[in-house]
């Protein structure tokens, strides 16, 4: 889930982002990963919470812990979810934000508010994103699951030749213009809170598949992914092979990308199962250390001809691609897989644990409530 500013960026750092950052030079602070999402331990005002640590984000907390901690509303204002909607939400001060281990402290720090249809189900209260570090260098290592702050810049990363400055336009975020290729770019948002490895955004898609940067590999209709307004609207999808993408030094080849509506293309989570990466907030400077030299051959996982999600308990088509098209339609109702009976299961655990079914084969039968009737259908993964 992301929160972008645009324009309001200037207005909320002006009137309401006073950070103070007391620390020594560095301080670790580990985290555990749930479905993707990485789950850091901090103190809001006192008080232990979990949190997603989300660079493509903004500090936000739930309604629940708005109210626990008796938060006064300071002002509401227009924000755009990862599906690019529109929401209103609040804006609280907290006090203080304190890291797990008591040596760094952030002061009179301004959080939106909201509920988002994974905080429970991961057992946490919000996100901590990257306004809460523009004083600081973020470093990211997911094989040792820590994340290290430094107060201040990081000397000296200006002259590393891995290193990416942020677009003009950054906002304050980790944006950065990455090579499709030896002659194309994108603009791209560094964000552990996209749960994939790219995810490109459809204007950004539209104009590397005319220059012929990637190509198309399946087309179909579905659903968007899960947005602080909801699910997105029911659209056209698409899944395309990168046949390159440079990231300062490190080059990944052959690897799957998903085109979706996000504010801007997302570089997510599962990019740091190649790499380490340095944020400096301070100089506006993106690095990206791989584990291994040459190419890297990104681990694409192989995908449905449908693909399927938990609504009200019941298993239900999120999205239907070319091969079956006519077949069944999105809403369609699965009520058995390889003929057993699916069991009632909550959305939290669809995302958490899912289908161990699907997990270990590459080809089921599905019976499908259709509008036509019920009917076997049979799918592979590709």
């Amino acid at each position: 889930m992301k929160l972008i500013y645009h324009k309001l960026l200037v207005l909320f750092s002006c009137c309401f982002f006073i950070n103070t950052l007391y620390a020594q030079d560095v301080t670790v602070l580990p985290y555990s990963v749930i479905a993707n999402k990485m789950i850091v331990e901090v103190r809001l005002n006192g008080k232990p919470v979990s949190m997603i640590f989300d660079t493509g984000g903004r500090n936000s907390i739930s309604k629940r812990l708005k109210e626990t901690l008796e938060l006064s509303v300071v002002q509401s204002t227009a924000l755009t979810d990862a599906n690019s909607n529109k929401m209103e939400t609040d804006i609280v001060n907290l006090d203080q934000v304190e890291m797990c281990d008591g040596k760094v402290k952030f002061k009179s720090v301004p959080f939106y508010v909201f509920d988002y249809e994974l905080f429970a189900c991961l057992g946490v209260e919000g996100f901590v994103g990257s306004d809460l570090f523009q004083n600081n260098t973020v470093e990211i290592d997911d094989q040792a699951k820590e994340i290290r702050i430094r107060a201040g810049g990081m000397p000296g990363l200006s002259s590393d030749r891995r290193a990416i400055p942020f677009t003009d336009d950054a906002g304050g975020m980790p944006v950065i213009s990455l090579n499709m290729g030896k002659y194309d770019e994108a603009k791209v948002l560094f964000d552990t809170g996209s749960d994939g490895f790219l995810t490109l955004r459809r204007d950004e898609y539209a104009r590397l598949e005319q220059q012929e940067a990637l190509h198309v590999i399946r087309e179909g209709e579905g659903g968007g992914s899960i947005g602080a307004s909801g699910r997105g609207d029911i659209g056209k999808r698409i899944l395309v092979e990168v046949p390159e993408m440079i990231v300062g030094k490190a080059s990944f080849s052959n690897f799957r990308a998903s085109v979706g509506s996000p504010p801007k293309t997302l570089f997510g989570y599962k990019s740091l199962q190649y790499g380490k990466v340095t944020i400096d907030y301070v100089n506006k400077l993106f690095r990206f250390e791989a584990l291994k030299a040459g190419p890297i051959e990104v681990d694409s996982k192989k995908s449905w001809d449908l693909e399927m999600r938990i609504d009200g308990n019941q298993m239900v088509i999120a999205t239907v691609w070319d091969k079956i098209k006519g077949e069944a339609e999105v809403g369609d109702i699965v009520t058995h897989i390889n003929g057993k009976e699916i069991k009632p299961m909550t959305v939290c655990e669809s995302i958490t644990s899912g289908l161990s079914v699907l997990k270990e084969n590459d080809q089921v039968v599905l019976t499908v409530k259709t509008k036509q009737g019920t009917k076997d259908i049979t799918i592979n993964k590709h």
